[in-house]
C-alpha cells in the first residue's frame, strides 16, 4: 500500500469540494421485486438482475458516483460504493420506493441522520477490536465532538443493544482499510464500521484519520474528491487535506471545509 495509503482504492484527486448527499429515495422489502410478478409466479433470474441494475442506477443518481464504482455483494445483500461506503439492499429498496411517493419529512427521506438522533450517536466496540484501533476511534470521537456550532455529538457505549453503530474487526485481501454504512432511511446512523485487520500495523495517526473518516460516512458525508453530487454551500471547491478524501493521510486536523460541512448539515 503506497503512501498516502489508498483507503478506498481510488487515485487521489484534489479537485472537489466536500459533498454530502441528501438521498430522496426509498423502498420495498429486501429481495422484493420492483415490478411485482404475476400472482402465483416467481420472478425470473433476469428480473432479479434488472432490479439490482435499477438499484445501482438509483444509487449512482443519488450519490454522484459513477455506476462502475458501485458493486453488489449478493452474499451480504449489500452495495459497496467507491470501495468503502456501504448500503444494505433492503435500505436502498426502501428509499427507492419512498422516492416514488410524496415526501412529508425532509430529514427522514435523505442520507443524513435525523434531528432526533444526531445529538447522541453511540458507538460500540466488539471485543475483537484491537486496543490500538479502539484508542484511535475514541480520538476520532473527540475530533468530531470538538467542532463547535453543530448538533452532532458522538459517544462510546459499552452496551451493544443501545449502540447506533457497531465497530468490528474483519479481514479482506482487498485494498481498503475500513468500511462504513451510510445512514438508513429511518434517519439512524449507519449501523456498522468494519476495520480490515490487514492494516493493523499502520501508525496511530493513519488509524485516527481512517476512523474519523469512517464516522463521517455513518452520519452521511461522502468523499470530498469525487466529482459530482450536492455541493455544500460555503465549502471550498478544492480541499486537499479534507478528512473525507478517499485516501488515508496522517491525521492533522479538520480543514475549514470539513468544519463548515458539518455545521451546515447539522446546525
Amino acid at each position: 500500500m503506497n503512501k498516502p495509503n489508498p483507503l478506498f482504492y481510488l487515485p487521489f484527486v484534489n479537485k472537489m469540494c466536500l459533498f454530502t448527499f441528501i438521498w430522496t429515495s426509498l423502498i420495498a422489502c429486501q429481495k422484493k421485486e420492483e415490478i411485482a410478478p404475476t400472482q402465483g409466479r416467481m420472478p425470473t433470474p433476469s428480473q432479479t438482475e434488472l432490479s439490482i441494475e435499477k438499484l445501482t442506477q438509483y444509487l449512482a443518481s443519488t450519490t454522484g458516483f459513477d455506476p462502475t464504482q458501485i458493486i453488489y455483494l449478493a452474499t451480504d445483500s449489500t452495495f459497496v460504493i467507491n470501495n468503502d461506503i456501504l448500503a444494505k439492499e433492503s435500505d436502498v429498496r426502501e428509499r427507492h420506493s419512498r422516492s416514488m411517493v410524496a415526501r412529508t419529512d425532509q430529514w427522514r427521506y435523505n442520507y443524513l441522520v435525523s434531528k432526533a438522533n444526531v445529538t447522541n450517536i453511540d458507538y460500540f466496540f466488539e471485543s475483537t477490536v484491537p486496543a490500538s484501533w479502539k484508542t484511535a476511534t475514541l480520538k476520532s470521537i473527540q475530533n468530531w465532538n470538538a467542532i463547535n456550532g453543530t448538533s452532532l455529538y458522538l459517544r462510546e457505549t459499552t452496551t451493544r443493544n443501545s449502540a447506533d453503530v457497531v465497530i468490528k474487526l474483519g479481514y479482506a485481501a482487498e485494498n481498503w482499510v475500513a468500511r462504513a454504512y451510510l445512514p438508513s432511511y429511518t434517519g439512524k446512523a449507519g449501523f456498522e464500521i468494519t476495520i480490515n485487520s490487514k492494516y493493523n500495523s499502520i501508525s496511530e495517526s493513519y488509524k485516527v484519520f481512517t476512523m474519523t473518516h469512517e464516522m463521517g460516512h455513518t452520519f452521511g458525508l461522502m468523499h470530498t474528491d469525487q466529482n459530482s453530487g450536492i455541493f455544500i454551500s460555503g465549502t471550498p471547491t478544492k480541499d486537499a487535506n479534507s478528512v473525507m478524501n478517499s485516501v488515508v493521510l496522517p491525521w492533522q486536523a479538520f480543514t475549514a471545509g470539513d468544519i463548515k460541512a458539518v455545521q451546515t448539515i447539522y446546525p
